[in-house]
C-alpha cells in the first residue's frame, strides 16, 4: 500500500522558482477540468508522494479556472508514479479523463520541442569504466525495472567503448528509481532526445540488426511527431487542445510561448501520420476570425501519407461539450432553404469544424461567418432538423467556445414574398 502524504499539505510552500526542475521530472502539467478544483487535484496527486506545490492555473482578468494545472514532488520516483497512475483517470465530479504529462523544464521554455514521456522519460545516460559491458550493466540496473536496452557508445574506427552509455527502461517509475538509487559513480540523469548524431553513435547498440546499421549508415531517421504552432495571443490552452484533439493521437499540446501578438506552442502525437494530417487540415485556418493558425512540421519531411483513416475516425465530441448524433453528408448546394440559423461565438471556430458538427442534423446546406465578424448563418433544407440543431447546441461550448443560436429573421422579397435563403448581396468570409 503506498503511503499517504496529504497530512504533509503544502509545508514545503511552492518552491523558489530555480529550484522548481530539481529533482528533473519531478514537475507535473495536467490537462483537467475547469470544474476541478485545488483540493481536488491535491487530493488525488498526494497518495503517490510529499506534494511541494499544486496550481491551478486561471484567467487573470476572471479568475476562472484555464483548464490545466501543475503539481510538483519531492521526488522524481513520486511524480512518475502519479503520471502512470492517474493520466486517463476520472477524478472529483467531472467525467472528463485527466491527461497527465511530465512539465517541461524552465531551462527548455520556448525551445523545447520533443515527446518528454517517451524519450527523456526513460532513458538514463551513465558513465561508466571502459571495461564494463552490456550483459553487466543490465543485470546491476535490473534491479529497479525491466531494462529495455543497454546501450555502450563506442569508438566508431576500434569498437571500444567510449565510457558512457544509456539504460533505457520500459516504464519512467523504473527509470526515476534507478536515478535515485544507483550508485554515484554513474553519474547517472535521464537522457537528453535522440537526435541524428546520437543515432549514429549507438550503431553498436546490443539490440541493433544489421538491416537497422544499413540504415543509421545511410542517415536515415524516423519522422518525429511534433508540431511547432503560431495562434493568435486571445487563444487559450483549452481552445488550443480542443482544435488539435480532433485529430486522433494528440499526446502533448501546451503553449510555451505568450507573445505580444502571438502566442507560440508545441504539439505532439503518437504518430507522424497524425501530425501529418493535423498539420494539413489546421495549418491556415483563420481562428479568431482574420488572425491564421500556423503550423509547421517539426523536422518531418513532407513525405506523402496516405491519412484517410483519420478523416473516417475523427471524434465529434472531443470538441464539442454535449453529446451528437450521427453525422448526415451535406444538402446539395442548390437545394431550398427550409430554415436559416443565426450564430453568435466570442471567438470564431473554424468553419470546417462547425460543419462538421451542424452536420450531425440532416440537410445543412450552408454554414459561414460575415466578414470581419464572429456571428455568421446556417442553411438547413430541413426546417425540423434546423429547430434541432439549435435545441442542442446553442450555449453549448465548441473548441472552448461558447455558440448561442437563435432563429434567423426571414426576409421579405420585392413583391412581398418571404425568402429564408437569400442573403442578398452579404459577402461572406473565405470557407475553409
Amino acid at each position: 500500500m503506498m503511503p499517504d502524504y496529504s497530512e504533509h499539505g503544502n509545508e514545503a510552500g511552492r518552491a523558489p522558482e530555480a529550484s522548481e526542475d530539481d529533482p528533473p521530472m519531478s514537475r507535473l502539467f495536467i490537462f483537467c477540468d475547469k470544474s476541478h478544483t485545488e483540493n481536488d487535484i491535491r487530493k488525488s496527486f498526494s497518495p503517490y508522494g510529499l506534494l511541494q506545490d499544486v496550481k491551478i492555473i486561471k484567467e487573470k482578468d476572471t479568475g476562472e479556472n484555464k483548464g490545466f494545472a501543475y503539481v510538483k514532488y519531492a521526488k522524481t520516483s513520486e511524480a512518475a508514479k502519479a503520471q502512470e497512475e492517474l493520466h486517463g483517470s476520472i477524478i472529483g465530479k467531472s467525467d472528463r479523463p485527466l491527461r497527465v504529462f511530465v512539465a517541461a523544464s524552465r531551462s527548455q521554455g520556448a525551445n523545447k520541442s520533443q515527446k518528454i514521456e517517451q524519450e527523456q522519460c526513460v532513458r538514463l545516460f551513465i558513465q561508466c569504466s571502459k571495461e564494463v559491458d552490456e550483459q553487466e550493466l543490465r543485470n546491476e540496473f535490473k534491479i529497479w525495472g525491466p531494462v529495455e536496452s543497454v546501450t555502450l557508445i563506442r569508438h566508431k574506427d576500434t569498437g571500444n567503448p567510449k565510457g558512457f552509455g544509456y539504460i533505457r527502461y520500459t516504464k519512467f517509475y523504473h527509470a526515476a528509481l534507478a536515478f535515485e538509487n544507483c550508485s554515484p559513480k554513474y553519474k547517472a540523469k535521464f537522457a537528453d532526445p535522440k537526435n541524428s548524431k546520437r543515432h549514429t553513435e549507438e550503431q553498436y547498440s546490443e539490440k541493433a540488426e544489421p538491416s537497422q546499421l544499413l540504415k543509421l549508415k545511410r542517415g536515415e531517421q524516423s519522422q518525429p511527431t511534433s508540431l511547432n504552432v503560431i495562434v493568435s495571443k486571445t487563444i487559450k490552452q483549452d481552445q488550443l487542445w480542443r482544435l488539435f484533439d480532433i485529430v486522433p493521437g494528440l499526446d502533448y499540446c501546451q503553449i510555451l510561448k505568450e507573445g505580444d501578438y502571438n502566442n507560440e506552442a508545441i504539439v505532439v502525437y503518437h504518430n507522424p501520420e497524425s501530425a501529418i494530417y493535423a498539420k494539413e487540415k489546421i495549418h491556415g485556418f483563420e481562428y479568431p476570425v482574420g488572425e491564421r493558425i500556423i503550423v509547421k512540421l517539426s523536422d518531418m519531411s513532407s513525405a506523402h501519407i496516405d491519412t484517410s483513416f483519420i478523416e473516417k475516425h475523427t471524434r465529434k465530441e472531443t470538441f464539442c461539450s454535449v453529446p451528437l448524433p450521427q453525422s448526415h453528408p451535406m444538402a446539395p448546394a442548390e437545394s431550398q432553404v427550409a430554415k436559416r440559423l443565426f450564430m453568435i461565438m466570442p471567438t470564431p471556430v473554424p468553419v470546417a469544424i462547425l460543419k462538421n458538427i451542424f452536420c450531425c442534423w440532416p440537410g445543412l446546406i450552408d454554414l459561414y461567418f460575415l466578414p470581419n465578424k464572429s456571428c455568421g448563418y446556417i442553411k438547413y433544407a430541413d426546417k425540423e432538423s434546423a429547430l434541432k440543431a439549435m435545441e442542442t447546441l446553442s450555449g453549448a461550448e465548441i473548441c472552448g467556445t461558447k455558440i448561442k443560436i437563435v432563429e434567423a429573421e426571414e426576409q421579405v422579397k420585392h413583391d412581398g414574398s418571404k425568402n429564408a435563403g437569400d442573403d442578398g448581396s452579404r459577402k461572406r468570409m473565405r470557407r475553409n
